[in-house]
């Protein structure tokens, strides 16, 4: 009776196994799937974070680069006719005109450089010319207005009459037109002490700017702080603060022999020395007239960019030689990859200028050579000294051509750099020892190549 029960139950209780093995599986397939999902999911936010880790990193080591372009000019220098061309009947000053006809390259360039070759000074009744120069500060207000930035002042004449007037040039500076860096003069020790450094599309620039001497020496020893020479000591000094502050070096000297198109002794062996420091553009000034330019290189890798002369960018000098200027033209880019930095430079050139002036006329422009006429040269006041030479376009283009096709040979000397110029035409060496005439001619000779009768035959074609 009780095995028949059991048989009969049998049925019903498999399927309840049956189910519930069912279920079971159901639960164990689901916490498998779960578990299988999980892994996934993991696995895909494993995967993505190292993708976008990857990516991060490809971006941090993808290079950027920047670029600034740069203008520079030669000298700024006003005589006496020059001074008179600023003056209206109202009685105001302004100088604005004379820069009109290049006025459009130098407000596009990232920053502009011009050789502010005098002091600046707001009493009329003080402006002088030749031999000592004191210049009205319009003058300043028109190299601002045309998009000039930096003021190179390290000159043979910034201390013609002492440090009053350097003071009141930068106090002139600093009041009107605080956004300009103005180089090689300063206020106080600190400053000179200061790199000057400016900032331009993610590029520090350095500048630093030095004259070989003084025409004067009239600053006392208290105020030597005041104007930047050359003394090899300060200037290895300098360079090494300025790398600690920015990405490149633009130094600015005044030196060489004037009116002479070649180079000096002095010029070649402080340039040979700029570059074993690791400047990256130099750019100079002083000999009035143009000298070539060129890319320095050394053995240990470091290249250098040298104007060695821009020539006079506005003056009434009278020699044709001297009317004849250049703007130099760079291109600065940084290249920013894996945390380092490098700099260097691109398309470097030199335009040439022509300082136009008639005095009678009251007519002074600046004009680039390729937009000059042989109209205008006709009406140049030179025209009235017949016996210096031909003063056309082609004239000028031919010199210039000249000028420019002149090897410099590198000086292999390093006898200057620890010399000083004196206001008298002296040397002064290291130890004290003053080097006279002659010694300073045999030590930096005037090359004869140079000269501005050797220039009157290229001009003449001769």
């Amino acid at each position: 009776m009780k095995m028949k029960k059991i048989k009969e139950m049998t049925p019903g209780l498999s399927m309840i196994l049956s189910i519930v093995t069912l279920i079971v599986l159901c639960i164990l397939l689901s916490a498998a799937d779960k578990k299988a999902l999980a892994f996934q999911e993991k696995k895909q936010a494993a995967e993505a974070a190292a993708l976008a880790k990857a990516e991060a990193e490809a971006k941090a080591a993808e290079a950027k680069t920047y670029r600034a372009t740069f203008v520079a000019v030669g000298d700024n220098l006003y005589h006496g006719p020059l001074l008179e061309a600023g003056k209206s009947d109202s009685g105001a000053w302004n100088y604005d005109h004379i820069y009109e006809k290049v006025k459009d390259k130098i407000s596009a360039a990232d920053v502009a450089i011009v050789d502010q070759e005098t002091v600046l000074t707001t009493d009329h009744s003080a402006v002088s010319s030749y031999p000592s120069f004191a210049t009205p500060t319009e003058v300043g207000d028109a190299l601002i207005n045309v998009g000039f930035d930096v003021i190179e002042s390290a000159t043979n004449h910034v201390d013609d009459f002492g440090s009053e007037y350097i003071r009141q040039t930068l106090d002139y500076w600093k009041s009107s037109h605080p956004e300009a860096t103005i180089l090689g003069i300063h206020e106080s020790q600190e400053d000179a002490d200061t790199i000057k450094v400016r900032e331009v599309n993610n590029i520090k620039v350095a500048f630093l700017n030095y004259c070989y001497g003084s025409n004067t020496d009239l600053l006392s020893e208290s105020d030597s702080y005041m104007v930047d020479y050359f003394e090899k000591e300060k200037i290895t000094a300098d360079i090494a603060k300025a790398k600690e502050v920015s990405d490149c070096i633009i130094f600015i000297a005044q030196w060489g022999n004037e009116d002479n198109t070649i180079p000096s002794e002095y010029e070649k062996q402080w340039s040979q020395y700029l570059l074993s420091q690791g400047v990256d553009v130099l750019i100079g000034g002083h000999p009035h007239v143009l000298q070539p330019y060129e890319t320095l290189k050394d053995e240990n890798g470091n290249e250098m960019l040298v104007y060695y002369s821009l020539g006079n960018f506005v003056s009434r000098q009278q020699d044709a030689p001297e009317l004849l200027g250049g703007m130099a033209e760079f291109t600065l880019e940084k290249t920013e990859s894996n945390g380092e930095s490098t700099v260097k430079v691109l398309s470097a050139n030199l335009e040439p200028t022509v300082m136009h002036y008639n005095v009678d006329q009251n007519i002074f422009n600046v004009y680039f050579l390729k937009d000059y006429t042989d109209e205008l040269a006709s009406a140049h006041d030179i025209q009235q000294d017949a016996g210096f030479g031909r003063f056309s376009k082609e004239s000028l283009q031919r010199l210039f051509d000249h000028i420019m096709s002149v090897p410099v040979e590198p000086s292999t000397r390093t006898d200057l750099l620890d010399l000083v110029y004196n206001a008298n035409g002296t040397m002064t060496s290291a130890d004290g020892t003053v080097l006279y005439d002659d010694e300073v001619s045999n030590l930096n000779p005037v090359d004869e190549r140079g000269t501005l009768n050797a220039m009157k035959e290229i001009l003449n074609g001769t």
